[in-house]
């Protein structure tokens, strides 16, 4: 029943296309992804947008998903699902049965089926994780729920048009773009200020499609800044060292200079819940909240069980407990210049 896109979908992806969800922000908000180029370009270049359809030959209701796959990462982001659910403007409040009604309607049964198809075949290319982002109050997450995705984080997107946007005329901090000699560093504050579940699912942003700009304070890295310059907007996330935290006004104001340079329309700036000490400082630089969403992951992979031998039990069993813990001797890399 559902089956990779071929030439003969372009008809059903163009006219479900305005009938969807798109459960990627970045592309929906700057961007401005439209489902029917990603699947010309996945079948004319290649498979970074794997798209499959379901077309029953009943005439009954058809609908498709669309994946993101970014060249060697083990992730994958669902671009867009359509139809929608029934009743997707119903907004789910705790003990609600009529939500839960909702995930059983047999339009989204089809949801289920595409979502089985799409978690396959991005197995079958070493994808370990698939990635949605939607609203959090939505009936979608039941629905997604009921597919196998469960909650990883939650996070709030923030905006401010150009119009809006009054820059400092004295900065105290100045971005400048990220070099080889920072990807240690980069590396360093990535993992002390992510949480470790989240790092599972989700690695430090790339330099291929993004850029990435530091900004240092006493030869330390205090903090960078991850700028996606899209065709409407520039899309940007923080990651600010702990004791930088206070100086979070400073930092997001040379962060706005840097994504306004070109002048976009809007920028947008993503906010996991885990940073609850930016918020703040983002609606005092004129920022506004405008989406709450959360962030649902299914894994592709499982862990398999396998016997062992009786020797290997009995060798395992006289391992010599360690005393302390062992700590490998890791250098930094020397940096040239001034770093």
């Amino acid at each position: 029943m559902v089956r990779p896109f071929d030439l003969r979908d372009l008809a059903l992806i163009r006219r479900l296309g305005e009938r969807g969800v798109s459960l990627h922000t970045l592309s929906a908000l700057a961007e401005n992804f439209h489902p029917l180029r990603g699947a010309i370009k996945s079948m004319l270049v290649g498979g970074e947008f794997p798209t499959y359809v379901w077309k029953p030959e009943n005439g009954a209701q058809a609908g498709f998903v669309q994946l993101r796959v970014l060249n060697g990462s083990p992730q994958a982001h669902i671009l867009y699902l359509s139809p929608r659910c029934p009743g997707s403007d119903y907004q789910v409040t705790a003990g609600d049965g009529a939500a839960d009604f909702l995930v059983h309607d047999s339009n989204c049964d089809i949801w289920l089926a595409l979502l089985d198809e799409a978690t396959a075949g991005a197995g079958a290319r070493g994808i370990h994780h698939i990635i949605a982002e939607l609203d959090e109050h939505s009936p979608e997450v039941l629905v997604l729920r009921r597919a196998g995705f469960v909650v990883y984080t939650r996070q709030d997107i923030w905006a401010v048009r150009g119009s809006d946007y009054k820059p400092r005329p004295a900065l105290r901090y100045r971005f400048v773009q990220r070099s080889a000699a920072d990807d240690w560093d980069i590396q360093l504050l990535y993992s002390n200020t992510v949480p470790r579940l989240v790092q599972l699912v989700e690695a430090v942003p790339s330099g291929s499609e993004s850029e990435t700009w530091v900004v240092r304070r006493d030869g330390e890295l205090a903090a960078f800044v991850n700028i996606r310059r899209g065709s409407v907007a520039s899309w940007m996330r923080f990651f600010i060292h702990p004791d930088a935290e206070s100086e979070a006004d400073d930092l997001v104001a040379a962060a706005l200079e840097v994504a306004f340079a070109p002048e976009p329309e809007l920028v947008y700036c993503c906010v996991r819940r885990y940073e609850s000490w930016l918020p703040s400082a983002l609606e005092r630089s004129g920022l506004a909240i405008c989406s709450s969403q959360a962030v649902m992951v299914r894994r592709t992979v499982q862990p398999i069980t396998r016997s062992i031998s009786e020797e290997n039990v009995v060798l395992e069993g006289q391992r010599i407990p360690v005393s302390s813990p062992v700590a490998r001797n890791f250098q930094r890399p020397k940096r040239k210049g001034n770093y």
